[in-house]
């Protein structure tokens, strides 16, 4: 048999704090959008500046937008992740409740 424990209490006062840490997320995920909107094409017309163009495409797999879409994603599941552990801790108390109510009536 398995050993399992859980502080249901404890796991709901954590989970507020993955929506704050989504939050964070978020903000730098901003900061650096309006970074990279503010110096544009900082590596300028020249022969090294067309040829790093080249190699920083703005669409597609492994695309600056690419990268900052998944760091959106990540920032959505960093927040959800407090709502999740909430519900771990909803069906953990809510089973040792009906386990302990089988008991009693036995």
């Amino acid at each position: 048999m398995v050993d399992f424990f859980a502080d249901p209490e404890r796991l709901r006062a954590i989970s507020p704090k993955f929506e704050t840490l989504g939050e964070g997320v978020e903000t730098a995920l901003e900061q650096l959008r309006q970074g990279l909107q503010a110096e544009g094409k900082c590596w300028g017309g020249d022969t090294p500046g067309t040829e790093f163009e080249k190699n920083y495409p703005t669409e597609g797999a492994g695309s600056v937008n690419d990268t900052l879409a998944g760091l959106t994603a990540l920032a959505e599941k960093v927040k959800a992740a407090g709502n999740k552990i909430t519900s771990s801790a909803n069906i953990v108390q809510n089973t040792d409740q009906d386990s302990a109510d089988g008991i009693r009536q036995t």
